[in-house]
């Protein structure tokens, strides 16, 4: 009798196959949480993480809180010095408004606001406190050399494989503790660019407003510069919860479009 395809085989031979006719680079790592063996595809090479690093500056500003070392009502006035270019809608408002320390970090999540993003990482202690966190969460090959700024000629770089990493320790309450673990997937559940990874998914970012069921549940997060588009989410099914983390580089469709190249890939690779 002919041997029976290995499903991970088939599997791998289908990203491969989107790969090979994809213009630049593509990473993948894949797991549900309550299995051990993994779907990895260039796992481990160095990708720009784009926005998708602010993760981590969530966790470290959660962490000062659950500490005392911040309180997330504490205010924080816009100055013209500190707005920057790129997502969000921060750069678009009069300097001398105020936002709260939560109020930033749910900005910088919801809606990636690089300006929001900026002052959160300065109020936690800038990349020196992200760097350190990155160790703590063993994170090994994902390091932020800059704050958030429009088109830098300097990435912040890691693997999918750490990014998976760090979903499933969030999603069984293992980065800092469970009420941490809790907090940071509820921001990443409100995320509003689903456009990637769930795009092919049966997913309703408005169920509850419509009074649908939702099959799914997603919390994600998603980075874009040019030649690249990123999103890492945990997922969660009837029956099971799964990461997945897709990391692209080099795309020469350069558009800040939905139909990006890069964005059909990951959406592709997502189904």
């Amino acid at each position: 009798m002919p041997n029976t395809p290995n499903p991970l085989t088939l599997l791998l031979d289908d990203i491969r196959g989107e790969a090979d006719g994809f213009s630049g680079q593509v990473g993948l790592a894949a797991r549900r949480v309550d299995a051990a063996e993994a779907v990895l595809f260039n796992a481990d090479d160095i990708f720009p993480t784009a926005s998708v690093i602010k993760l981590v500056v969530l966790v470290e500003y959660l962490a000062q809180v659950a500490a005392g070392e911040l309180r997330p009502a504490t205010p924080i006035t816009l100055q013209a010095e500190t707005m920057v270019e790129g997502s969000g809608v921060l750069k678009d408002l009069q300097p001398g408004a105020q936002l709260t320390l939560h109020d930033l970090a749910t900005l910088s999540i919801t809606i990636s606001d690089n300006t929001a993003s900026n002052l959160l990482l300065d109020t936690v202690g800038g990349l020196a406190r992200i760097n350190a966190r990155l160790r703590d969460l063993g994170m090994t090959r994902t390091v932020m050399g800059r704050p958030f700024v429009f088109d830098s000629p300097v990435d912040n770089t890691g693997s999918p494989a750490d990014f998976l990493h760090l979903l499933l320790a969030l999603a069984q309450g293992q980065v800092v503790n469970p009420a941490i673990s809790r907090a940071a997937l509820e921001l990443m559940g409100r995320q509003q660019f689903m456009t990637y990874i769930p795009r092919y998914l049966p997913y309703h970012p408005f169920a509850a407003e419509y009074g649908l069921p939702q099959p799914l549940t997603i919390a994600n997060k998603v980075g874009m510069l040019r030649g690249v588009v990123n999103d890492a989410a945990l997922i969660t099914t009837p029956g099971y919860t799964y990461g997945l983390v897709i990391f692209t580089r080099a795309c020469t469709d350069l558009r800040p479009d939905p139909d990006n190249e890069a964005a059909l890939l990951v959406a592709r690779l997502s189904k």
